[in-house]
């Protein structure tokens, strides 16, 4: 199941101010938002990202993950789930012969 705040994030991530609580790139986003967009000194910084890494770990998410993520270039949202077609739609399905 894709994350609600991820989807809502999708359009702008690096303004969006709301992280969910257990969603992986929630939290990596968190920390990238702390590095990129507050205005604090490097101490400050440093501070908010640990206290944001030690948080998610309580909630059982992954800290190498977690740091990974956080370092990459690209803000951080979940990806969208694949579309499915439901049973009931009329677009003809392939079999394959």
């Amino acid at each position: 199941m894709t994350c609600t705040t991820c989807n809502e994030a999708r359009s702008a991530p690096e303004s969006y101010r709301l992280f969910a609580d257990y969603c992986l790139y929630c939290a990596a986003r968190r920390i990238q938002y702390i590095q990129r967009r507050l205005p604090l000194s490097p101490e400050d910084k440093r501070n908010r990202c640990r206290k944001a890494l030690a948080d998610a770990m309580a909630l059982g998410l992954p800290e190498l993950e977690i740091r990974r993520m956080a370092k990459l270039a690209a803000w951080q949202v979940a990806p969208p789930e694949a579309i499915q077609q439901p049973a009931s739609s009329n677009v003809q399905r392939k079999h394959g012969r």
